[in-house]
């Protein structure tokens, strides 16, 4: 049996390390180049190059991997919801349809 690299490991993505600072740039690099990568698998499914769709799909969802890393690597403090959100959460989706009904009917004029 082959030994893995750790790259291969990881599908390829880049590790992150715990104490680096990852910016806005950097993260909009890897999803400009993830909307070209669609493009491109989208462009050769329509002519038929299959072999290229794979490599264009392993470099996706490398990168896929890599920015989910960092996502979880760099957790956001939960935002309080409000609104209909709230209402469907606490009330239930019964609930909340019969609110939305009952607004939309003292929003309307007989």
């Amino acid at each position: 049996m082959q030994q893995q690299s750790p790259d291969m490991l990881n599908n390829g993505a880049p590790s992150i390390p715990a104490n680096t600072n990852i910016t806005t740039e950097q993260i909009q690099k890897y999803l400009d180049e993830n909307r070209d990568l669609i493009l491109a698998i989208m462009e050769n499914q329509n002519v038929g190059k299959l072999a290229e769709c794979a490599q264009y799909q392993a470099r996706l969802q490398d990168n896929l991997t890599y920015l989910a890393k960092i996502a979880d690597s760099h957790p956001q403090p939960p935002v309080p919801s409000q609104g209909s959100k709230q209402d469907i959460s606490e009330a239930g989706a019964g609930d909340f349809l019969g609110k939305l009904a009952s607004r939309r009917d003292e929003g309307t004029d007989s």
